[in-house]
């Protein structure tokens, strides 16, 4: 018997017959969708060797897709699939719905969908990864079948300077055993609603062509990148009647990261030893519809 033919029988007892991807069959309720998509994760989780967890995958792909054709999708919970991640706009215009994948070789692979709400006929767009083959992914412009695959864990509602609607992703995406990445994503939609990643918003990052922010580090270390309103130190300046630094102080909300950089100077690009520095953190300000980036911050939460 073939893997693929074993795992066809292990899908049809685990599978309800609520739902038969065969016949193309709909679900009789959003809860038996949640049962479904239940089992075919725990079957996930526990089968070892990459051809046979890309199958369960698929499947996993194939009946969560028919389940986003459900309108109670909008707002249902999914409570029991703890490793699929759901997020919400802020304006609840869309919902992401991801996961990753991790090979036996320690390589992440990245798996969603994008729904948009409040549609008749359902609108759902998948979400294809293709991280490994992007030639320059900080300055690309990407759609949702040329995706920089990553999970977020923030969205942030903005305009442009033309008014239209943006969204800054903060997303986590793990690479490989080496080193991981902390990405902050523009995402928007065209006329056709069909949703893009990557605006020019970053004018004072870098070279200032950037249409995300990507921060490469070790695997082994974690960087933090909050958004939440912040009492800013700025225009610091030494006060030599005082004898001590005088500086202003602001409150706004922003984007603040850790710094991150290499354990030795001769390290630089080699992002496998990049670590927080501990005492210097960064930030971003949305401040006439971009991103203004601000280096060396001493952020001060009220909370």
């Amino acid at each position: 018997m073939t893997m693929r033919m074993f795992l066809f029988f292990v899908l049809i007892s685990i599978v309800p017959a609520t739902y038969n991807t065969l016949s193309g069959q709909r679900f009789q309720s959003i809860e038996a969708a949640e049962d479904t998509l239940s089992a075919v994760l725990a079957s996930l989780n526990l089968a070892t060797g990459d051809s046979s967890r890309d199958l369960l995958n698929q499947t996993f792909s194939d009946v969560l897709l028919e389940t986003l054709k459900i309108s109670a999708s909008d707002s249902y919970p999914f409570e029991s699939l703890k490793t699929l991640v759901k997020i919400t706009s802020p304006d609840h215009r869309f919902r992401i719905f991801h996961w990753s994948l991790i090979s036996g070789e320690g390589k992440h692979k990245y798996y969603g969908f994008i729904k948009l709400l409040d549609h008749s006929p359902p609108s759902v767009y998948p979400l294809v990864d293709l991280s490994d083959s992007l030639p320059a992914p900080d300055t690309a412009l990407l759609d949702n079948m040329h995706w920089l695959g990553a999970l977020y864990y923030k969205v942030i509602s903005g305009e442009t300077a033309k008014g239209e609607k943006i969204y800054t992703l903060l997303g986590w995406a793990g690479r490989n055993s080496t080193f991981t990445q902390k990405i902050i994503e523009v995402l928007f939609f065209d006329e056709q609603e069909k949703p893009h990643f990557g605006v020019k918003i970053f004018p004072d990052y870098k070279q200032g062509n950037m249409t995300r922010v990507i921060f490469r580090f070790a695997a082994s270390t974690t960087m933090s990148i909050k958004y939440e309103k912040q009492v800013i130190a700025s225009n610091k300046k030494w006060n030599a009647k005082k004898k001590e630094f005088a500086y202003t102080l602001d409150e706004a909300l922003m984007i603040v990261c850790d710094r991150m950089v290499p354990l030795d100077p001769q390290l630089e690009g080699q992002y496998q030893f990049y670590i927080p520095s501990g005492d210097i953190y960064d930030g971003f300000a949305f401040e006439r519809n971009r991103w203004r980036f601000i280096s060396g911050i001493d952020p001060r939460n009220k909370k």
